[in-house]
């Protein structure tokens, strides 16, 4: 009986070890990521029941389609409301809202950071992948504001495409297209990082 009971206390134990290890390995790679708040995977998103609207609007988000409640009725998520990416709350890597993030923030976790937490992937391999995807994001940016778009409130994708639409109306000139050009391939190669190693839509 001893010994199964301390053969139960150390596997629940080293059961318990292998979770705060896994912990302590992923949490790094979120700290040092940020793309899932930051406008690069996500142009918006949605609340779910139990969020707040109004309470996270208050913590600075920026949600759309809210109206206020009348008092003394229940806090609800409507289908429709979202709030926009780049993330208000976002500072540097950090949820500056951590506690109260909304419900998709709690859930949400990208291929990556499973595959760590599998032990399919190291964390330094991780960390690799996320240096890439962070200068492909910050290479698409570069020539945005290159091409006269310096709305950094905006996501990646959403930025893109308002760029597009400008310069089809305005039949931009040599350098401009080639700019351009360049922008294109750049979008191209992060959104194949993105599918590939955090997020198929």
């Amino acid at each position: 009986m001893h010994c199964e009971a301390g053969l139960r206390w150390r596997t629940l134990e080293a059961l318990r070890t292998s979770k705060k290890s896994t912990a302590a390995a992923s949490e790094p790679i979120c700290l040092s990521c940020g793309l899932c708040c930051d406008g690069t995977i996500f142009g918006d998103v949605k609340l779910v029941p139990g969020d707040d609207a109004g309470a996270l609007m208050s913590l600075g988000l920026r949600v759309l389609g809210f109206s206020s409640r009348k008092p003394g009725t229940a806090p609800s998520a409507n289908p429709t409301l979202r709030f926009l990416q780049p993330c208000s709350a976002l500072s540097g890597c950090r949820c500056r809202i951590y506690g109260s993030r909304p419900g998709h923030c709690r859930h949400f976790e990208c291929f990556l950071l499973k595959k760590v937490e599998e032990n399919r992937v190291t964390r330094a391999e991780a960390l690799r992948v996320i240096r890439v995807a962070r200068a492909r994001a910050q290479k698409v940016r570069r020539f945005l504001r290159g091409l006269g778009d310096h709305e950094e409130t905006a996501a990646l994708a959403d930025r893109f495409r308002r760029t597009t639409r400008r310069l089809e109306r305005a039949k931009p000139h040599e350098k401009a297209a080639e700019l351009y050009r360049q922008l294109t391939l750049a979008f191209h190669d992060l959104n194949l990082l993105i599918h590939e190693a955090f997020y198929i839509p």
